[in-house]
């Protein structure tokens, strides 16, 4: 195992120093309720021992005029203004940390309900953010296509790969051996397998080694107009399938847009 991140690094102390800095921060609401408070405090202290001064002065007892003067202190006492602004940021910013949102600061949290736009970007925000195999079209025994595709991909270190891979534990399949391996950098991957020669990768990959697509070319564009990504397999003289694979949408992400859009909230996704 490696560790990459450690201490102050991690992804969670930066969420943790996230939340602890919105929680500090001071929005322009409750820095208003301390400019107020600041005014408001020795007016009202003046005005307490002016009460308790007149009725002293107008013949009452000295309990009577301290009595006056502390229930003017208690009734118009603005501690609750300068108070309740900040403990409520507080809250709603820890609030929303346990429900996985994260506020950079209290400004942000107040100015929020004057948004008209939300932009989301595309993988893991919208989508699972882990590829899956959605089609399979073969030209041969699909469980074969499979075990040929699995068998190549394994030793690739591509993350479609691993959709590939996932999809082979479903089916239990075993895995062939592979000898003379050969990872091409962006393009795909080929090897021996019971002596004979297989490729799998993108379309360049495929035509670079002089192989026809025509028959499935139709196919393979339907799947790609879908926005999803297209793997070919081929042995030496045929392509022998195609696996297609795509990073589903999570299923909480139509509602979440939905409600967005419900509040008259335009959402844009930005993404490459």
């Amino acid at each position: 195992m490696k560790a990459t991140k450690v201490g102050k690094d991690t992804t969670l102390s930066q969420i943790v120093k996230l939340v602890e800095e919105a929680s500090n921060s001071k929005a322009p609401i409750s820095k208003l309720a301390d400019k107020v408070s600041g005014i408001f405090v020795p007016c009202v202290i003046a005005i307490a021992i002016g009460a308790s001064l007149f009725w002293l002065l107008s013949g009452k007892s000295l309990e009577f005029a301290l009595s006056t003067g502390i229930a003017v202190l208690v009734i118009s006492c603005p501690c609750a203004l300068g108070l309740a602004t900040p403990v409520a940021i507080m809250v709603g910013t820890g609030k929303g940390a346990q429900n996985g949102i994260l506020i950079k600061s209290a400004e942000s949290l107040e100015l929020l309900h004057l948004i008209d736009t939300v932009v989301l970007d595309k993988t893991g925000t919208v989508t699972v953010g882990k590829p899956k195999v959605t089609d399979i079209i073969s030209n041969i025994n699909q469980e074969e296509l499979l075990k040929i595709a699995v068998s190549l991909e394994k030793k690739s270190e591509h993350p479609l790969a691993e959709a590939i891979i996932e999809k082979v534990k479903e089916n239990n399949i075993t895995l062939l051996e592979v000898q003379e391996f050969n990872s091409i950098s962006g393009r795909g991957v080929k090897g021996k397998i019971n002596g004979a020669t297989y490729y799998g990768g993108n379309i360049e990959f495929i035509k670079e080694n002089n192989i026809n697509i025509k028959e499935i070319e139709k196919q393979s564009e339907k799947l790609l107009k879908q926005g999803k990504t297209v793997l070919y397999f081929a042995n030496e003289n045929n392509i022998i399938g195609i696996i297609a694979v795509a990073d589903t949408i999570k299923e909480t992400s139509f509602q979440a847009i939905k409600e967005l859009k419900k509040n008259n909230i335009e959402v844009v996704m930005l993404t490459r």
